[in-house]
């Protein structure tokens, strides 16, 4: 049986339904309770001609990023990352190689769910996916940040409190926000 085989016209994603996800991922705070994938898949290809163009071979990735299967640990990796006290200047360009690959998926991903004839199932997946992306390219450039300018125990208690106060009006105001507009509450 085909996969359209089965399913009703119902089951498919409306132009309205597929603008509002699109929409969503382009929303300041889609990352915001999502979390990076555990494990990604990649094209082995885009990894290869990222590591060319930067003059580096498998051997030089980071022991998460299995360039011939085509996988990334990518939980495990910024993990690591953010325990680590200090980041050379070869896991600095890892880290911007790495933000390049999954840049590349992401967008690919949204312009599936751009063009794609999707389920409704299908297209929330797929959205969900690009957001969890997205949240692991804002936690590696956060890393890159961090680093470049020191550990956040530099800045002073009141402003890492006031950062975290800030931050928690910013997530319920999210919340309210995708729960008033879910594409599938209408």
């Amino acid at each position: 049986m085909s996969e359209t085989e089965g399913k009703s016209i119902d089951d498919y994603l409306t132009e309205a339904e597929r603008t509002k996800l699109l929409a969503s991922l382009h929303h300041f705070l889609v990352w915001v309770g999502v979390t990076e994938p555990e494990e990604m898949q990649i094209d082995s290809n885009d990894l290869t001609r990222e590591l060319e163009k930067h003059h580096q071979t498998e051997k030089d990735l980071p022991p998460e990023v299995h360039a011939r299967q085509g996988r990334i640990e990518l939980h495990r990796l910024i993990w690591r990352l953010i325990n680590e006290e200090e980041i050379t200047e070869e896991e600095r360009l890892q880290i911007a190689e790495l933000i390049e690959v999954l840049d590349k998926k992401e967008k690919s991903e949204e312009n599936d769910l751009k063009t794609a004839k999707l389920s409704q199932k299908q297209a929330i997946a797929l959205h969900d996916e690009a957001a969890s992306i997205i949240r692991a390219i804002l936690d590696l450039k956060d890393i890159l940040k961090k680093r470049e300018r020191g550990t956040l125990t530099e800045y002073g208690s009141d402003e890492l409190i006031k950062r975290k106060v800030d931050q928690v009006k910013k997530w319920n105001k999210f919340m309210d926000e995708v729960t008033s507009s879910s594409p599938m509450n209408e």
